[in-house]
């Protein structure tokens, strides 16, 4: 059993053994897989998967005949299926006297291409099914489309759900496996280019580098991840391009609303409603201070590090990549700036360290999330940022990374220990984490402060 569905699939079988008509609506980015764990949760199971294509509404009904017929052994299959009403009321009847898992996957396509489609899936939902052994799964790699279905009030027939899933990327820890054999720092590199997609991690191949696994993934005609992050994006829109342009900006540094528009040269009243669909579609998210007046400070950044990485370095070097030059864009503009394009990459990681210790109770108080925390970056302010933080009434946990070729140094303790008006008269415990150690001179200095802690990237991923 591929081991990151193991608890997902346990929780299915839950609800597949109660016998009942059961409904779980499953939906995630393309890539999170969603289609994996379906298959893996129905590999002993009697099923009929119908994978919905963007088609006429005919060639659904067609389609959804044949694979019925090559699914499901029965004498009493019609010659066609005059109607989807027709359609549900045989599997209804074929899962009487055995349960059926019935998935229904790219829901949308069925849901917007054929107009007498939903009807008749109600109808299935709330009366023929319920008579069955039907363990429903409707599945969908659209994004917004979930968010829509799930909108109060939410449409029929989904309030009848019995359970709803959302896959997300993969954290660091259970990417992992795909990382062994590499080093510290290549382990964090290869989880910054796949982003924790449990599509991506297994075309990682052992045998080769980071920088050539990079190279093969990314940098060539042929490569397999070459087109991935635009495909996704062509799937939820018809036209990407300004889109594009600004993930592009996004990528490029800029994550406040008003340097993003003034970029894009188009008004903050319309970049907003632009950046508001790419969060509907889980491609950008809202980032606020983890404490204290946030909502006029948010910055926009990407939901995941494949899609950063390739609006940061593939994008907009495509025509160098189609035409053979992605070799040397690699060596001489990608490489030299990974240590810059890391250290987002290695504060999430960091993050989820902190919770994961908090979690097992080896921090000096409980939390469940440490989270960035900024001030400033005005005319009148300058531009303050604590990467991590974490706190209750009478605590701090204060983190900050350092991800370049050099040992973190002495600053990066000061910069944590600044008197700051938030954190008052709070105990202070300062994280320091480093991809390349730490001059002596932050050790002593760690010692002497106290409440100091160095955590190298190896401790990490150890």
């Amino acid at each position: 059993m591929n081991s990151f569905f193991t608890s997902d699939i346990k929780k299915l079988n839950s609800l597949y053994n109660r016998i009942q008509f059961s409904f779980l609506f499953l939906y995630g980015r393309y890539g999170t897989g969603k289609t994996s764990l379906i298959r893996e949760f129905c590999r002993d199971k009697a099923t009929l998967f119908f994978s919905a294509q963007e088609t006429v509404p005919e060639g659904h009904l067609d389609a959804f005949y044949r694979q019925t017929a090559r699914a499901l052994d029965s004498k009493k299959l019609p010659a066609s299926f005059e109607s989807w009403s027709q359609a549900f009321s045989f599997v209804s009847d074929y899962s009487f006297s055995r349960r059926l898992v019935l998935v229904l996957d790219e829901f949308q396509n069925l849901d917007r291409n054929c107009p007498d489609f939903m009807e008749a899936f109600a109808e299935a939902v709330h009366h023929s099914f319920q008579s069955g052994k039907v363990f429903l799964i409707v599945a969908s790699s659209s994004v917004g489309y979930a968010g829509e279905l799930m909108q109060e009030p939410i449409r029929e027939p989904f309030a009848a759900i019995t359970a709803r899933a959302f896959l997300d990327t993969l954290p660091f820890s259970a990417c992992k496996p795909f990382f062994s054999g590499f080093s510290a720092k290549d382990q964090l590199l290869l989880y910054g280019i796949t982003g924790g997609f449990p599509s991506c991690l297994p075309r990682i191949q052992p045998k080769l580098s980071a920088q050539q696994n990079i190279l093969r993934l990314f940098f060539r005609a042929d490569s397999p991840l070459l087109m991935t992050p635009p495909d996704a994006l062509h799937r939820e829109l018809r036209e990407i391009s300004t889109y594009n342009f600004l993930l592009e900006i996004i990528a490029s540094g800029s994550t406040k609303l008003t340097d993003i528009a003034e970029r894009a040269s188009i008004g903050t009243n319309k970049c907003a409603k632009y950046l508001g669909v790419l969060i509907s579609l889980g491609i950008i998210k809202k980032e606020f201070p983890a404490a204290g007046e946030s909502l006029k400070k948010v910055r926009y950044q990407f939901a995941d590090h494949m899609t950063r990485f390739w609006y940061r370095f593939v994008g907009p070097n495509l025509s160098d990549i189609l035409f053979g030059h992605g070799p040397q864009l690699l060596e001489q503009q990608v490489l030299p700036a990974l240590d810059d394009y890391l250290l987002p990459v290695f504060e999430a990681v960091c993050a989820e360290y902190l919770e994961r210790l908090a979690g097992t109770g080896q921090t000096p108080f409980v939390y469940k999330h440490a989270g960035a925390w900024w001030t400033g970056g005005t005319k009148r302010e300058p531009f303050f940022r604590i990467p991590l933080m974490a706190m209750d009434e009478q605590h701090c946990v204060l983190g900050i990374c350092h991800s370049a070729a050099q040992p973190a140094g002495r600053e990066l303790l000061d910069r944590l220990l600044t008197p700051l008006e938030l954190f008052g008269e709070r105990k202070r415990y300062c994280c320091i984490f480093s991809t390349s150690g730490f001059t002596e001179e932050l050790r002593l200095a760690a010692r002497e402060t106290g409440n100091v802690w160095l955590i190298n990237l190896d401790d990490i991923c150890g």
